[in-house]
Parts: C-alpha cells; structure tokens; sequence
C-alpha cells in the first residue's frame, strides 16, 4: 500500500519540524545550564569582589572549628618563673 503524496509531503515537513525543535531544545537546555552555572558564581568560587556579591552573602561560621585539648593552661609544675 503507497501513501498518496500529499501525505508523504506532509509527514517530510513534520520530520523538518521536529529536526528544528529538536536542535532548538538542545540550544536552549545548554544556555540554562550556562546561566545557572554563571548564577552559582560568587567571590568565593569566582574572581568577582565580594562586594559584588549583594544582600545574599553567605552567614560567617561562628567560633573556632578547633576543640579543647583538655590541659590545664600555665606553665609545668615546679618551674620557678622570671619577671621583670
């Protein structure tokens, strides 16, 4: 059974169509991952000031991250110290 041409010439444009959307939706999914890639971005990971980082800075840790070691502060027992 043989398609009429008016169908062969419409199913031809349809594949042109999708061909053109297909490579369309590659060049718009690679220009998001760029601008999320550039929106990740600030003076920590890029070059870019810190003052360029805006009202969204990041919290400073607080505290040291170092712990106690548990001695007892001062010189050792029995050491006579000097003063002025």
């Amino acid at each position: 059974m043989e398609l009429p041409p008016s169908i062969l010439a419409l199913i031809e444009g349809l594949q042109h169509d999708v061909a053109e959307l297909r490579a369309e939706n590659a060049a718009l999914k690679q220009k998001v991952a760029d601008l999320e890639h550039r929106l990740g971005k600030d003076s920590t990971n890029s070059t870019k000031p810190p003052s360029s980082d805006g009202l969204g800075k990041k919290p400073r840790v607080a505290g040291s991250l170092r712990s106690r070691s548990g001695k007892k502060s001062g010189g050792q027992r029995g050491h006579k110290g000097d003063t002025r």
